[in-house]
């Protein structure tokens, strides 16, 4: 299982990912670069500065979401979850839709999950709820997924085994 962390090397942060169990540990700026755009000039100046990385987008608005997997090489794109800050009285609003989840599956992105966004998130039951309805989309439509930690410090790191059994719990329907 592959680490995704939001911080700069370390010798201290590879071990500590090692004993945590995880096969590989991705680094920022070293392995991959985190692109937060606001306009979609700036997304694709962001992307050819990344130099062959693989790019990473987190979502602002559905507009730059749609863009970014239709028209974009971004590699992997998450946090579409915290995009609508209030769902619908009839259903929940994760972000995703079934045209989204075709064009991220026929131009080959991948679809991420954060666990730091769990963790620090204030309404966790709401996103909890959002993060099941976009994998239960992914699942039906056959989009490469992610779940890994994104964790911004030290201390929100969690194990490849609390993670993968919160993602068995995540995609029970």
């Amino acid at each position: 299982m592959e680490n995704y962390i939001l911080l700069k090397e370390s010798k201290e942060l590879q071990e500590l990912s090692k004993q945590l169990g995880f096969t590989r540990t991705l680094f920022l700026d070293k392995d991959f670069v985190l692109i937060k755009a606001i306009s979609k000039k700036d997304l694709l100046k962001k992307i050819n500065q990344a130099k062959r990385k693989i790019t990473i987008f987190k979502a602002e608005s559905e507009e730059l979401l749609r863009f970014a997997l239709e028209k974009s090489p971004v590699n992997i794109v998450y946090g579409m979850e915290t995009i609508n800050y209030k769902d619908s009285v009839h259903f929940v609003r994760g972000g995703l839709d079934q045209i989204m989840c075709r064009i991220a599956k026929d131009k080959g992105k991948t679809i991420a999950f954060s666990f730091s966004e769990l963790l620090k998130s204030r309404n966790r039951g709401q996103l909890i709820a959002r993060i099941k309805l976009n994998i239960k989309l992914c699942k039906k439509y056959k989009v490469k997924t992610v779940f890994t930690n994104f964790s911004s410090k030290k201390m929100e790191m969690r194990s490849a085994k609390d993670l993968k059994s919160f993602w068995t719990f995540l995609n029970k329907n």
